[in-house]
């Protein structure tokens, strides 16, 4: 090897820093308060991938859909160091289905009521509740097949989302979800979508970069309390075609 080709070695080494365009939730040592989902396409196949991921680590509630997890399923083979698992499974009789949701809450945090299965037809929607950093704060993960789900049923199980745990309009609420509507067509599910959530519910929308490997934006993430957002963005992953997305709160 050249002389030449040492130096430059030994600078690239000793003196070259490389930025990294992509967010990474690890990277932000402040005390905001993160939140992250994603399609994970089989918790099942990807549970080393997800323990392994420092994103997840640093996260104060990781949310993943398709999670193919079932009742047959013990809850030690699913764990991650430092947090407390929770599960609604799609389908209870232990048949093992590409659906199902998992929510991972840090050991520190202390919640006002452990997740709740709220799911409505056929939309898994799963609810916790927390004071930190934000009184009563609700914080909703959402997963729409939209071969099983019709918008106007999607829509259906949004407004019964709101009459029955939401009601107060002055909740602060964070939804996160695969919602299977893709933000970047205008498309009549779009509307209707739209319609509801930022029209009639005030929602902010706070993606606005693709979130599957096909260049789609059908991960979105909705809330009522966009003063208090310090980031919003989307991450990387190489087990899934879904990118996770992400949230700091002030």
């Amino acid at each position: 090897m050249s002389k030449k080709v040492q130096d430059e070695l030994k600078r690239l080494r000793e003196n070259s820093i490389l930025e990294s365009h992509l967010p990474f939730l690890y990277k932000d040592t402040s005390e905001t308060f993160k939140v992250s989902f994603q399609n994970v396409r089989s918790l099942h196949l990807h549970i080393a991938d997800v323990i392994s991921d420092y994103n997840v680590k640093a996260a104060n509630i990781n949310m993943f859909v398709e999670s193919a997890l079932c009742s047959n399923d013990n809850n030690e083979l699913y764990q991650i160091p430092g947090f407390h698992l929770y599960r609604n499974d799609f389908n209870p009789d232990g048949t093992r289905t590409p659906y199902g949701t998992a929510v991972y809450v840090k050991d520190n945090m202390q919640l006002i009521l452990e997740p709740s299965r709220c799911n409505y037809n056929h939309v898994e929607i799963t609810l916790l509740k927390v004071n930190k950093p934000i009184n009563n704060l609700h914080i909703v993960a959402i997963y729409r097949s939209k071969s099983k789900v019709r918008i106007s049923m999607f829509i259906d199980a949004l407004k019964h989302l709101h009459s029955t745990y939401i009601k107060d309009p002055n909740t602060p609420v964070l939804i996160l979800g695969d919602f299977n509507v893709n933000l970047f067509e205008n498309t009549s599910d779009e509307n209707t979508l739209c319609k509801y959530l930022i029209e009639e519910r005030q929602y902010v929308q706070l993606i606005g970069q693709v979130t599957t490997d096909y260049k789609t934006q059908i991960d979105h993430i909705y809330t009522n309390i966009p003063e208090r957002v310090q980031s919003s963005g989307v991450l990387e992953s190489y087990f899934s075609d879904h990118k996770p997305i992400f949230v700091t709160l002030l």
